[in-house]
């Protein structure tokens, strides 16, 4: 069972670094090798000290055989026991440095001393339980020796308690939905990880450098070493262990696939922005040159009737009526294209303010019968590294799907609802309406160019794409949910910009 569950961080570990490298990954994956470390120093340790239960044996290594090849496995006690502390003193600290990493906590984000100062302990540990280091200074000085121990006990339940908090903290304050769904998969994974490091990691490798000293330190061991484990207590600890394992790889496969389906998805979006910029412009270019030589033909067309014998009042309406319909055809493409070109977006210090105000006009304009419930939840007026004429048209289409949601629904009264607050590292510009909401599929489809689940002879279906494009192109992101028959939410994620 024990080899099951380093099997299991060896799995979990190359899992989180395949799919995505970031710092957040690296800790991850460092946290997972470190804890891999320990226990198999624990594993050949307690197989080469023996003494334990038949039940306890078992649990550790299936069977006598596995337990003999490990026994006999050459390797000094110098070698493993520092393994375990290389393990036991490196996974607290970087499971602190992932806490730190999540925290949005303002002191602790630009104190960046801190990530340097909590790098003392663990490394005064290491050396201090270096071998030859550790075998010199405690010579013959049991009071020095219990001190590096207790010292380091200390500095672990510290690192582990102040970890906990902030991950609970940070879990408590964030009040979007799936932003708490992902962070609570990752820290669930992160808790499995922590519970069975404190199971075992009262194992001080004191212990394996003095395995044939009469100063052994502590002179019962701890539990799993104890010869007579009573039935109850068996079945905790391996029930616990069970566990743990389940728990926490059923969070990394769920966290994993979230990651993967997000490198996924902006991977097609890059293929389908050039797919779409390449087609639509060649498709662009053919029908306006077609609709020019349209024009010429109208034009033609009068001077020739203009000598028959024919109503030319009617002739005069049927060729305005034409001609309004191909300029008509002409404006709609032209925004077509300006939608699907690559656009050059400008990003300077802009009021958020400001881009609301300007998105709301452009809305009332259009709209002047509509109504918004405006919330607007921020201490003060922040600046945003922004294009404003992009973004505010964004916000302004944002704000002309919940209305078409609306219209197209069934209810009398509807509501939209523009909520502007900050969370996290984002600015969130928050767009609700009671319209007629979108089934799963629609959800995965809506934001595909020339989608549309309105009326294709007036709508290109290219609304939300343009959006979530200049989303990116803010280094922010577009996330939505929805129920069919309950509205909509569109969230637009700005960064904050100092």
């Amino acid at each position: 069972m024990f080899i099951v569950f380093l099997i299991f961080l060896l799995i979990a570990s190359i899992m989180v670094l395949i799919v995505k490298r970031n710092k957040e990954t690296f800790y991850l994956f460092a946290m997972c090798i470190s804890l891999a470390l320990m226990l198999t120093g624990i594993l050949v340790y307690i197989a080469k000290k023996g003494g334990i239960s038949r039940e306890v044996q078992n649990f550790f290594y299936f069977n006598l055989e596995i337990k003999t090849s490990i026994q006999y496995f050459l390797i000094t006690l110098d070698h493993l026991g520092y393994l375990v502390a290389i393990g036991r003193y490196l996974f607290p600290l970087f499971l602190l440095l992932l806490a730190i990493h999540y925290s949005m906590i303002v002191w602790i984000r630009r104190n960046y001393w801190l990530k340097r100062v909590i790098f003392i302990p663990p490394i005064i540990s290491l050396l201090l339980y270096y071998p030859d280091i550790f075998r010199t200074i405690t010579k013959n000085n049991l009071l020095f020796q219990s001190s590096i121990v207790y010292f380091s006990f200390t500095w672990i339940v510290i690192y582990i308690a102040v970890s906990i908090f902030l991950f609970l903290y940070e879990a408590y304050s964030i009040n979007m939905q799936f932003f708490r769904r992902q962070f609570i998969l990752i820290i669930t994974f992160i808790f499995s990880l922590t519970l069975l490091y404190l199971l075992y990691f009262e194992q001080d490798p004191a212990q394996v450098y003095q395995f044939y000293s009469s100063g052994f330190i502590w002179r019962n061991g701890i539990y799993y070493l104890k010869s007579v484990l009573s039935v109850p207590t068996y079945t905790f600890i391996v029930l616990l262990n069970i566990i743990c394992a389940i728990v926490g790889f059923a969070s990394l496969l769920r966290y994993t696939k979230d990651l993967f389906e997000s490198s996924k998805e902006g991977e097609i979006i890059q293929r389908q922005s050039k797919a779409v910029t390449m087609g639509a412009s060649v498709f662009v270019h053919g029908i306006k040159n077609q609709l020019l030589t349209n024009r010429v033909i109208y034009k033609r067309m009068e001077r020739i009737f203009a000598n028959e014998s024919l109503d030319k009042e009617q002739l005069k309406h049927f060729t305005d009526q034409l001609a309004a319909q191909n300029e008509n055809i002409l404006l709609r493409i032209e925004s077509l294209y300006n939608a699907v070109k690559t656009n050059q977006v400008h990003l300077v210090p802009v009021q958020l303010k400001t881009v609301i105000d300007e998105a709301l006009s452009y809305y009332h304009h259009k709209y002047s019968n509509s109504s918004i419930h405006l919330q607007i939840q921020l201490s003060s007026s922040p600046t945003l590294l922004a294009d404003k004429e992009h973004l505010s048209e964004a916000i302004y289409n944002l704000l002309v799907n919940a209305y078409d949601a609306i219209a197209d629904s069934t209810s009398e009264k509807g509501t939209i609802m523009l909520h502007v607050y900050s969370v996290r590292l984002y600015h969130v510009i928050e767009v609700t309406d009671s319209g007629v909401g979108m089934t799963k599929e629609e959800m995965r489809q809506i934001c595909e160019p020339f989608y549309s689940n309105k009326n294709s002879n007036y709508n290109w279906g290219m609304g939300l794409y343009y959006i979530r494009s200049i989303a990116n192109e803010h280094f922010g992101s577009l996330k939505f949910e929805s129920k069919k028959g309950e509205g909509s939410t569109f969230y637009l994620l700005l960064p904050k910009f100092k």
